[in-house]
This record gives C-alpha cells, sequence and structure tokens, in this order.
C-alpha cells in the first residue's frame, strides 16, 4: 500500500495538521501536492518532504500519474475537484463537505458508480474511539436495553464570513449530522427552531428516526460558544451513555443491589468513566487518534487493498446532505 502514488488538493491549517501528518505517521509518502497559491505548495512540500509541487490542481492530475487524490479545499469547490480526479481514474479521499446539498452530492455518487473508483468523505468522528465506545455501549441490549432518545450539542467558533445556518449545518455541524446517523438510521420526521442572525447561529431540532430514536440537538456559533465544545448523551431502557468532547465516555446500567434499608442511605449508585491517558509520551499523536483521523485513513487504505466500500462514501454521503437539507430547512425563526 506504501506503493501508491498519492497527490494532495490543499494544504491548509487543517490539512497540515491532520491530514498531512496522519499520513506521514502511517508511512504514506506524497508524491504531489497543489495549493491555489503555489508558494503554499512549495511550503509544505518542503515540510513535509514532498517532491513535486503545483499551483494548479489541473495542472498536477494531468502531469503526475496517480493512484489516488486527497482533496482538502473550500467547501464549494470541492464536488467539481472530485468530480475531476474520479475522471482520472484516481480514489478520492475528500473533507466533508461532499457537495452543498442533496444534488451536488448525487452527481458525485453516480459518477463514482460509473468509474468505479472509492470515494470516502471525511467523517472522522465515525472513527473516534468514544463515539465507538458510545455505539458498542448502547447496542448492548442486554444491559443498556433498547435506546429511546438522544440530547445533544454541537458549538464551534462563531462570527466565520458566510457561516449562516445553511453553511454552518453542512461545513461545522455536518459532522454531528453524520454522526446521528451512523448512530440512530435515517430520518422520520424533524421540526426546528432558529434565533440565528446573520452569522451567528442559534439553533435547536428534534427528531425522531426510523430506529424508533427521539432526540433534540443543539447548534450554536454565538460568542457565548467561542470554544468548541460537543457533546451527546443516549438513554436507554436500563442505561445511559455519554460523550463529552471525546474525551470522555460515561455509562450507567441499572443493576440490581444489595443493600440494608433505604438506597439513599447507600453509595450503590456506580458509573463507569472512560478517559484517555494524558501524557507527553505521544509526540502530539494523541489527538489524531481520539479525533478519528487515523481511523479514518486506516479504514480508506484498507478498503483499497481489500476492495471494499468505504462506510462513508459517495453514495452514503448523499443521504447525509439530504439530512442537513432537511435541518436548515426545517428551521422557524420568530
Amino acid at each position: 500500500m506504501n506503493e501508491l502514488k498519492l497527490g494532495m488538493i490543499g494544504c491548509g491549517v487543517h490539512a497540515k495538521a491532520n491530514i498531512f501528518s496522519t499520513l506521514h505517521m502511517l508511512g504514506y509518502q506524497m508524491q504531489a501536492v497543489c495549493a491555489r497559491h503555489r508558494e503554499r505548495a512549495l511550503e509544505a512540500a518542503e515540510r513535509f518532504d514532498i517532491p513535486n509541487a503545483y499551483g494548479s490542481y489541473q495542472e498536477m492530475l494531468d502531469k503526475e500519474e496517480l493512484d489516488v487524490a486527497f482533496v482538502i479545499t473550500e467547501a464549494s469547490s470541492q464536488a467539481e475537484i472530485v468530480k475531476e480526479c474520479l475522471k482520472k481514474g484516481l480514489h478520492v479521499f475528500v473533507e466533508k463537505p461532499l457537495g452543498m446539498n442533496k444534488q451536488e452530492a448525487q452527481e458525485v455518487a453516480e459518477l463514482a458508480k460509473i468509474v468505479q473508483q472509492k470515494v470516502m468523505v471525511g467523517f472522522m468522528k465515525r472513527f473516534s474511539p468514544s463515539y465507538q465506545n458510545l455505539k458498542q455501549i448502547m447496542n448492548n441490549r442486554d444491559e443498556f436495553g433498547t435506546p429511546l432518545s438522544f440530547m445533544g450539542m454541537f458549538a464551534i467558533t462563531s462570527g466565520r464570513p458566510g457561516w449562516d445556518n445553511n453553511v454552518y449545518t453542512k461545513v461545522g455541524g455536518i459532522h454531528y449530522v453524520d454522526l446521528m446517523r451512523d448512530l440512530f438510521g435515517e430520518l422520520q420526521d424533524i421540526h426546528g427552531y432558529t434565533n440565528s442572525i446573520d452569522v451567528e447561529v442559534d439553533n435547536v431540532f428534534t427528531m425522531r428516526f426510523d430506529s424508533g430514536v427521539i432526540g433534540s440537538m443543539f447548534f450554536g456559533g454565538i460568542p457565548a460558544w467561542k470554544r468548541h465544545w460537543e457533546e451527546i448523551c443516549v438513554t436507554g431502557t436500563k442505561g445511559f451513555v455519554k460523550v463529552d468532547n471525546m474525551m470522555s465516555v460515561r455509562y450507567h446500567f441499572d443493576r440490581p443491589v444489595e443493600t440494608i434499608g433505604a438506597r439513599w442511605k447507600t453509595l450503590d449508585e456506580a458509573d463507569v468513566v472512560l478517559s484517555p491517558v494524558n501524557t507527553s509520551s505521544s509526540g502530539g499523536w494523541r489527538d489524531l487518534y481520539l479525533n478519528g483521523y487515523v481511523g479514518e485513513l486506516e479504514h480508506f487504505f484498507d478498503c483499497i487493498r481489500n476492495d471494499k466500500t468505504p462506510v462513508c462514501d459517495a453514495e452514503d454521503n448523499v443521504k447525509t446532505m439530504a439530512l442537513c437539507d432537511e435541518i436548515v430547512g426545517c428551521l422557524k425563526g420568530n
């Protein structure tokens, strides 16, 4: 697999901090990188020991004999770039969102099916150990019971240019949109309200999924939440499980206890808390694992190696974009 010829389209902060670094850690060498401004591509090439740098992705695709393209660019441009890569016969890993609505996502999915190339969208939360633990716990029917409901929130820095309800949902909140689909299935019904003003986003919506699970979600991009914060708590008939910021998983099962007298006289309610080891010996790699970047790229390369379909491929992405459209469309203001 390390013989694959990899090209990177885009070298912004996210690409360099997370995708380049994860590829380097996993032992994959990039063959070429491009950016709209060639000097930025040259800087990334020198930093990550990449042989070739370009100021145009079309030039890179024409001159390089690549097997895989990584598309990490502005959200609105990614769908068209992915199409060009697919027409060149490349497998593609693309950062979310792939398309800015269901129709754009569908066009890419149809092309990927025709050319029979792998497309994986970077929904890394599916690969975060915290959410994987949550999913395993809530699917433990013997002890957790039947999942009934959830409460969640996703808040990220406010005031970004152009980040109205639509863009916020499809560029930021989409991580939790996709996560809800992964945990609970497809949407059955949705209602929502908004107090957003321009780029100050404040949205609440309630949903019922085809699994029968009901829940509420808060999306925030207002000054109160300049720090990033995300959490979700799932309640079952016999237990609950909660994740805070991908750094803590707390769960409780209602197990029979033997006490003398009233239970409030004793300490017999037990929660289990899972958290990562905090150590400098990780060398800075810890966050790449805990955020899911390592897991998603390992999965992508495994799908290429063994000719499997990525769990979040172009076709699955259509359903996530459709749910984003439903969320934006359901919001009612004052």
